[in-house]
């Protein structure tokens, strides 16, 4: 751990600030382009995240939504494994997100609460027509980008979902969200007035399924009334939150899930995040720094890594990003040697490689010392800003190569000259960063609005 002042105090570096590139949400499946991760740094950025707090990703916001893969769970337990709708495709869980979200979009009357609802577009789009909800008018993807597909690892790794069924942390949600909602009878075989709802929705999914899409209109309300994404009540809201702090015993990922919600949570973590978010951009760094003066000796050890990690990456992010903007100021061709002379180029030059064996060093006991070596030992000598810079434009290329399923193209033609012009794709506005952010997210968006989402943030602090 000598080098741990190094990497935490590269947050206090001047103020230099570089212009990063507005990366779209994901490269078409017909683009050459690739628009996303020039420099291949996101996979261990996201071994790192995956490490600290598994089964969170950056696109979840919404913690409600796994009381409603519990339900879809329970209530498609009664259908054969290997079923699937009339369209040959979709399965029981598929058809009750349709309804779900048609019947959400549908019923909603305050349209900001369906705000972080995925498909809202489409079920508006195909209500407007008149034409049910299907696999052809829905998501594209929806095992990704629906709400199963963005909540599923989460679900997953706390329990609620276990081998394809309900989960124990699953079955304690739902059986609070029934109480909270004077449901008895929907989970489990008593009797009461859940029952028919869970009787009748099973059939609405059987139907769906016979006919390939949504073949009932009568649940919105049902749905507003009993899933609305913001509306869960103190005992449910409790049940999730004691679900993602403990997590899964049997889940394959030891993280820090649990130590750091509850510290982003508690009135020393809420005052240090809420500082951050009055800025135009919150610094995980500055809340990982605060976190790591109480943290476990292993969470303390992956945040050094992560803060060893992001020091490399804005360097080199940095560099392209400079080199970029110049490209575009320009649009001409331009030699290595002009892009030599500016500042990030010549920054990372003379320390990328003085921190590389600090990267090594960081990574090694997480087991991810291998990966990181294969992907970037062209950084790990120190050369002169030319060469550098030459190196790191072609590194560029070779990322853009390897990307599935074809390769895509860099984002600047080189020239037989040695000189580069910037691809009309990408001639665009580059917004400045400041050199202490990190290049990539850790979750605390994520996290931050579990809490407010379950009513555990401090009246000073509840989120607008």
């Amino acid at each position: 751990m000598a080098r741990s002042a190094s990497c935490w105090g590269f947050a206090f570096l001047g103020e230099i600030e570089m212009l990063m590139p507005m990366l779209s949400e994901a490269d078409p499946a017909e683009s050459a382009e690739g628009s996303i991760d020039p420099l291949g740094l996101y996979p261990i950025a996201d071994a790192l995240a995956s490490r600290m707090v598994p089964g969170v990703r950056e696109r979840q916001q919404h913690p409600r939504f796994l009381t409603v893969i519990a339900a879809s769970l329970w209530l498609c337990s009664t259908f054969d494994d290997d079923v699937v709708a009339d369209d040959g495709v979709s399965e029981p869980w598929q058809v009750f997100e349709w309804y779900v979200v048609e019947g959400l979009a549908r019923a909603t009357q305050d349209k900001s609460s369906l705000r972080g609802l995925p498909g809202r577009d489409k079920a508006d789009k195909l209500r407007a027509e008149g034409v049910p909800m299907s696999a052809r008018g829905y998501l594209k993807g929806p095992r990704t980008f629906g709400f199963h597909g963005i909540y599923r690892a989460l679900a997953r790794e706390i329990g609620v979902e276990q081998t394809g069924r309900l989960g124990d942390a699953g079955f304690s949600i739902l059986s609070a969200w029934e109480t909270d909602q004077n449901l008895e009878g929907f989970l489990g075989s008593g009797d009461g007035p859940g029952r028919r709802h869970r009787d009748r929705l099973r059939q609405a999914i059987a139907d769906g399924l016979d006919a390939g899409a949504t073949a009932r209109k009568s649940w919105g309300q049902f749905f507003v009334d009993h899933f609305g994404i913001y509306e869960a009540r103190s005992g449910e809201a409790e049940a999730i939150r004691a679900a993602i702090v403990t997590g899964d015993e049997s889940a394959w990922v030891d993280g820090h899930r649990g130590e750091i919600f509850e510290a982003l949570t508690s009135e020393p973590g809420q005052a240090v995040w809420m500082e951050q978010r009055k800025t135009d951009r919150p610094s995980e760094r500055r809340f990982h720094e605060w976190l790591i003066g109480g943290a476990s000796e292993p969470l303390r050890e992956l945040l050094q890594a992560i803060a060893c990690y992001e020091q490399f990456a804005r360097y080199l992010q940095n560099a392209l990003d400079a080199c970029l903007a110049f490209m575009v100021q320009h649009r001409l061709r331009l030699k290595s040697t002009e892009l030599a002379d500016l500042d990030a180029v010549k920054n990372a030059a003379a320390n990328v490689a003085q921190v590389y064996p600090n990267v090594t060093d960081a990574l090694s006991p997480l087991g991810l010392v291998d990966r990181f070596t294969r992907s970037f030992e062209e950084f790990a000598e120190p050369v002169g800003p030319v060469e550098w810079a030459e190196q790191l434009l072609a590194f560029h290329t070779k990322v853009q190569s390897d990307k599935p399923p074809h390769g895509k193209a860099p984002w600047f033609d080189r020239f037989d000259d040695g000189s580069y012009l910037i691809r009309p794709g990408y001639i665009r506005d580059y917004e400045v960063r400041p050199v202490s952010e990190y290049v990539h997210a850790y979750r605390t968006n994520s996290l931050w609005s579990f809490a407010d989402d379950l009513n555990l943030l401090s009246g000073e602090v509840k989120v607008g």
